[in-house]
């Protein structure tokens, strides 16, 4: 993902000062106020129990670092998983990334063993990278990494175009559409964008344009051409952002997606009056006329609702 991990320390971790039950006799005298989800694993002795959260964070991302070099994936994993349960963002979006595209050392053989190969998992995939958003947006946007940010939404476009279906994992897809949402409000406040550098700007446009892509893409899934049609347009008027490779293609995509949706919205408005014949009812805009329906028997009539249909079929046919 373009960080060298034994560098990197976030910039603020989340700390529940919390205070747990004993486990264990391992865990027996170790100290628990900075607990978030699990407790530190301290067994190996390699890990001193009175570093503070960021330094630890820092030491088992440095931990993980040699085991990705000496092709311990196992082992990497792990520490990556205790490092985000420990509210680090960018473990979080390591495991994104690492469940995304898989990770196999170049000697791996059939003979090698399952720890040699880390397997593609798409649903764990977008739920590390939902939590490094959310983790992220605990975070004052001061401080906000928006190259980290960028690769991370570069990640969950690629899960929703290519990799998760929009009826089976409809509960997992719905939640990631409300992160983005959320995203996409504050990266456009008038405060955000007054203080970021040029170059965060442009990454910020870039950003938004994976986000607007992926609720435009949601809207035509759902057939819900007339919003799809709307927003492909917005994130079409943001224009090249000269900076991410990927959020210009979605760009040029968009404006082929506006060019079809606009043709096949002209080709399928219904020929007749968009009045409904029942109540006299008469939209008001595109959107309202496409929730008018035609009388299967006629064609030649529009309603309202399927109780002025019904009245109308009663009555005239």
């Amino acid at each position: 993902m373009g960080h060298d991990l034994s560098k990197f320390v976030d910039p603020i971790v989340v700390v529940i000062n919390a205070v747990v039950e004993k486990e264990s006799n391992d865990t027996k005298g170790l100290p628990s106020r900075r607990i978030t989800t699990i407790a530190p694993n301290y067994n190996s002795g390699e890990l001193d129990s009175s570093l503070d959260v960021s330094t630890l964070i820092s030491t088992l991302l440095e931990d993980a670092e040699r085991k990705l070099k000496s092709k311990d994936y196992t082992a990497y994993v792990s520490l990556l998983q205790r490092t985000s349960n420990l509210g680090s963002a960018f473990a979080a979006a390591k495991l994104g990334s690492l469940y995304l595209h898989g990770l196999q050392g170049s000697s791996a053989s059939k003979e090698s063993s399952f720890k040699d190969i880390i397997l593609p998992n798409y649903e764990l995939s977008a739920r590390n990278y939902f939590l490094a958003l959310k983790l992220i947006n605990l975070i004052n946007y001061t401080l906000w990494d928006m190259n980290l940010i960028l690769e991370v939404f570069i990640g969950i476009t690629e899960l929703y175009r290519y990799q998760l279906d929009r009826e089976s994992d409809f509960e997992l897809w719905d939640d990631g559409i409300t992160i983005l949402k959320q995203f996409d409000s504050t990266l456009n406040e008038s405060q955000f964008i007054r203080f970021q550098t040029h170059e965060n700007n442009q990454i910020r446009k870039a950003c938004r344009v994976h986000i607007l892509f992926n609720l435009a893409n949601t809207k035509e899934l759902d057939r819900d051409f007339v919003d799809a049609l709307r927003i492909y347009q917005d994130c079409e008027n943001i224009g090249l952002t000269s900076i991410s490779f990927s959020a210009d293609k979605l760009i040029k995509k968009s404006h082929t997606k506006v060019r079809l949706l606009q043709k096949n919205l002209e080709k399928g408005i219904p020929n007749v009056l968009p009045i409904c014949v029942q109540c006299d009812f008469e939209p008001k805009s595109t959107k309202e006329i496409w929730k008018l329906l035609v009388c299967a028997k006629c064609q030649r009539v529009a309603c309202c609702s399927r109780q002025c249909l019904q009245l109308h079929i009663a009555n005239d046919h």
